[in-house]
């Protein structure tokens, strides 16, 4: 191995992507227990590796050399092999810094919480001292379990999450708070970077917060670390770039919308335009059930269907790069809302219901008012749920390039 990363469970890492985009080298994936991650360091086969929890201060140990970042944070990420001595970095300090000035928080006075008591804590909390931010709470699993947490922390203005609560695919675990409480909150970055927006996000959206996912942070160190193992500047203008692509290069676009407003169609279109794969959920419903969905309906019942709906959403919204149609009462369970935002664009596919093309669909039977009413009660939701709304009032080709137009300039932050 020339380069790498080392870590514990790594097969959904995004670092050979981002790597592949600052150097031509070749960037492999190595898992091991303890005792393979310490062999590995004192063999020093390698030019450059990145390390990532729970083995970056083990790490450090081994190191000759220790930059500035990995001394104040007691942590390394990033080793380079030079002549058999080893120089530790923390890049993570660095990709935290970058992510933190977009904030343009220029107050040092702001009131900082943040979540988890381990090394990326300790990072995030040195490189906050460091930029002269003097009001930093770091909160513990104990001050959750001993005291009322929401009031501990009330003054929070901007909260960053260093524990690994929300992360695939443990994606529906609950934050130890209740953000709806800090009613002085006004940022939120979840340095967590998978699923692509988490469950955090989302709430924090909600409630109209900004917010940052770990994924600009990642490419940012990613960034610095392959300046060391080159041993060349990239400039900082790439880092949002690179940001940019990957997201949308993995997001996926799903199309919400009423029975009949072209999902399917639309979504074939798409994945035919953007080269990916296309995936139909009542197609695998039906699969699944060897049976249609008119039939599974008349003889199950509706709650039986929706009950099999939302396993096959859990399922595959948790991919990634992919062009997904629902059904349209998919957004009906509230517990599928995550799933349809965690990885994913979410397009809502609008048209007059009189134009709709229900011709088979068991819920929309009896005529325009039972059609109407099923609209007056789903539209506030796909409003709600979607990220974008387009009226598919024109042709197949016109309707699938204002999807991807919106996509291309607008899915990328």
């Amino acid at each position: 191995m020339e380069y790498g990363l080392l870590g514990k469970n790594l097969i959904y890492s995004f670092s050979p992507i981002i790597h592949k985009e600052f150097g031509e080298y070749q960037y492999e994936l190595i898992e091991g227990d303890e005792a393979k991650i310490r062999a590995i360091i004192k063999k020093k086969n390698f030019k450059g590796i990145n390390v990532t929890n729970p083995y970056k201060v083990l790490v450090k140990d081994y190191c000759d050399y220790l930059d500035k970042s990995a001394k104040s944070t007691g942590c390394v990420n990033t080793v380079v092999n030079k002549d058999g001595r080893l120089y530790g970095f923390n890049t993570d300090y660095y990709g935290f810094l970058y992510t933190l000035k977009k904030t343009s928080f220029s107050n040092k006075k702001v009131s900082f919480s943040i979540l988890g008591a381990g090394a990326t804590s300790k990072m995030a909390k040195t490189a906050l001292a460091d930029s002269g931010f003097q009001n930093v709470k770091v909160i513990t699993r104990n001050d959750i379990e001993h005291h009322d947490i929401e009031k501990l922390i009330s003054d929070t203005e901007i909260l960053i999450n260093c524990t690994p609560v929300g992360v695939f695919p443990n994606v529906d675990e609950s934050y130890p708070i209740d953000i709806t409480k800090l009613t002085k909150l006004v940022y939120v970055f979840d340095l967590n970077y998978n699923p692509l927006r988490t469950k955090l996000l989302i709430e924090a959206n909600k409630l109209g917060c900004r917010t940052n996912s770990g994924l600009l942070m990642l490419v940012a160190q990613g960034k610095m670390a392959s300046e060391i193992f080159q041993d060349k500047k990239i400039d900082d203008s790439t880092i949002d770039d690179v940001c940019g692509k990957i997201k949308k290069k993995l997001s996926n676009i799903v199309l919400i919308g009423m029975p009949g407003s072209g999902k399917t169609t639309i979504g074939k279109e798409l994945a035919n335009m953007m080269n990916r794969e296309f995936v139909d959920i009542d197609r695998c419903i039906e699969r699944r059930e060897k049976n249609s969905i008119s039939n599974i309906i008349q003889t199950k019942g509706i709650e039986y269907f929706r009950q099999i709906e939302k396993e096959i959403i859990k399922k595959e919204l948790l991919s990634l790069s992919k062009i997904i149609s629902t059904g349209g009462g998919a957004i009906e369970d509230i517990e599928n809302w995550g799933y349809l935002m965690y990885n994913s664009a979410v397009i809502y596919l609008k048209r007059e219901t009189n134009e709709l093309d229900v011709n088979g669909r068991p819920l929309c039977q009896g005529g325009l008012d039972v059609i109407n009413n099923l609209y007056d009660r789903r539209n506030s939701r796909y409003i709600q749920l979607s990220d974008h709304i387009v009226k598919n009032d024109k042709s197949i080709s016109k309707t699938t390039e204002e999807i991807i137009k919106w996509y291309e300039k607008n899915f990328s932050n």
